[in-house]
């Protein structure tokens, strides 16, 4: 009888230790989605996103613009790549790095195929995606339209 009473006593005071404990209904965690103490923002687009093929190359102008906190962004690269759909930047690749200057954008040029080169009006799907060093995945896609001439 004597080892009942102190394994009881024992079973007593854990059950009151974990009521004890169990009485916490929140948690104090920060938001992972926010508030952000920055914000950066990044906008893509095309001058002209509409382009006539003839028989030169046609070319649109893309940019990308980076701000933080309504800031722009200096020296920061954006990279452009062609998803789909037919065309090249200016040095012949589908793939282009570009910095940002001092208003926050960079700037590409975009050329599309020629008359010859085309059966039928296309679209190319151009993203732009800034460097950053969060593990976000901060990009946007942009669609240029490519009209085959008469």
């Amino acid at each position: 009888m004597r080892l009942r009473r102190p394994a009881s006593l024992l079973g007593i005071a854990v059950l009151l230790l974990l009521t004890a404990t169990c009485t916490r209904t929140d948690l104090d965690i920060e938001s992972p989605t926010g508030p952000s103490t920055q914000s950066l923002t990044f906008t893509l687009e095309a001058h002209p996103n509409v382009l006539l093929a003839t028989s030169e190359q046609p070319a649109s102008v893309i940019k990308g613009i980076v701000r933080r906190n309504g800031d722009p962004v200096a020296n920061l690269p954006v990279y452009f790549t062609v998803l789909s759909g037919p065309g090249e930047f200016d040095d012949y690749t589908t793939r282009i790095m570009a910095m940002t200057d001092t208003t926050g954008t960079a700037r590409v040029t975009y050329l599309g195929p020629s008359e010859d080169e085309m059966s039928g009006d296309k679209t190319a799907i151009i993203k732009g995606q800034p460097e950053t060093s969060s593990p976000d995945y901060l990009y946007k896609t942009i669609e240029v339209r490519i009209l085959k001439g008469n």
